[in-house]
């Protein structure tokens, strides 16, 4: 089954028919700003989502290790709690 992806709505596709051809300086100007806008409030989100990743120190490792030494499985679980506690707050 195909998948249909629509790159625009129905109320866009109704303004883009009512648009003059030729649209005016000040609609274009007006476009630019509304689209400069969008562009840092998306930017300003995406640095929201961007935050580095943060591996365990070695004193962690160390301490994990310690504490799961006689379980492999349980050491892997420890570990990827221990960073998942670290990179998601």
């Amino acid at each position: 089954m195909k998948m249909k992806i629509e790159l625009e709505s129905q109320e866009e596709r109704e303004v883009f028919e009512r648009m003059t051809q030729h649209p005016s300086r000040e609609q274009l100007m007006a476009e630019v700003a509304v689209l400069t806008e969008l562009v840092r409030v998306l930017s300003a989100r995406v640095a929201e989502l961007e935050k580095p990743w943060v591996d365990l120190t070695k004193e962690e490792c160390f301490e994990v290790c310690v504490k799961h030494k006689d379980n492999s499985f349980s050491l892997l679980v420890a570990v990827q709690e221990k960073l998942m506690e670290k990179n998601n707050g």
